[in-house]
């Protein structure tokens, strides 16, 4: 007996037919049903009924429609008030891990599109962090000063009469990078040794645990990065982000690798 995971008014739109899906909503509806795990452990097909949709959407190619749209991103923003990067990942970006699917692995992707992005609120929140950290390298009172200043105009801050203060320098969605031959989504596997370990401690972890592999999906590629204000303080931002995205990565599993970008020379400013 299996669970159904879509509604039976779905079940006629061709979910398993298209050739060129939207990734999102076959991540969202395209597993059909996982086999009922009630009556013992976990089943090896619902994993390989989740490998499978992973596979599948890793090796699909992205709707051509989103390099127009990618295009007129482009240019929308190639004018005054506007500065972007483009960088490429060293490896794998793990983006909104925890986000509810059926997968139970989930990513960021665009709504219309379905394709990978990096939410602006995430590049404002590193860019942030690097940026406090210069300022508690300063030894100088004055100077350090003058950087919380700076770090309060540039991005903002609450303040005691309710009313926050809005940073000079808007932090935009990064879209993922159309490239030949080039594909957004790629297949991960992590095999956790000690779930009963991790289960709330009900058990000791030994070396005698067996792993259990785990499908994941990630993205790949390269990213387009874009602020919007003052163009001083765009530079500045750019440099902020440049270095926290190449020293220190953005979304999930950082310490281990993920989510790491080739630094660009566009933005190779002293920060």
């Amino acid at each position: 007996m299996s669970i159904p995971l879509r509604r039976q008014a779905l079940e006629r739109l061709p979910y398993d037919d298209s050739r060129r899906p939207n990734m999102g909503l076959l991540l969202r509806r395209g597993l059909k049903e996982l086999p009922d795990d009630s009556q013992g452990s976990k089943s090896d097909k619902t994993g390989n009924a989740k490998a499978e949709l992973i596979g599948r959407i890793s090796q699909a190619d992205p709707d051509p429609g989103y390099a127009w749209a990618y295009r007129r991103w482009c240019e929308a923003t190639a004018v005054d008030g506007f500065e972007a990067i483009e960088l490429a990942l060293i490896g794998r970006l793990y983006i909104g891990l925890t986000r509810d699917n059926p997968l139970e692995t989930g990513i960021t992707v665009g709504h219309a599109w379905g394709m990978p992005m990096i939410p602006g609120s995430a590049l404002k929140g590193i860019s942030r962090h690097i940026a406090r950290a210069q300022k508690e390298r300063q030894a100088d009172p004055i100077a350090k000063k003058r950087l919380g200043d700076a770090i309060v105009h540039l991005f903002g801050a609450a303040t005691d009469d309710d009313s926050p203060e809005a940073g000079a320098v808007v932090f935009h969605d990064a879209w993922w990078t159309p490239t030949p031959n080039s594909k957004p989504f790629a297949a991960e596997v992590v095999t956790p040794h000690h779930t009963a370990y991790y289960n709330l401690g009900s058990a000791y972890a030994t070396d005698f645990d067996a792993p259990v592999p785990a499908a994941q999906i990630a993205a790949q590629g390269r990213f387009r990065f874009v602020v919007e204000g003052d163009p001083g303080w765009c530079k500045l931002a750019l440099a902020l982000l440049n270095v926290a995205l190449t020293q220190h990565g953005v979304g999930g599993k950082t310490t281990s690798g993920y989510g790491l970008f080739r630094a660009s020379p566009q933005s190779a400013a002293n920060v």
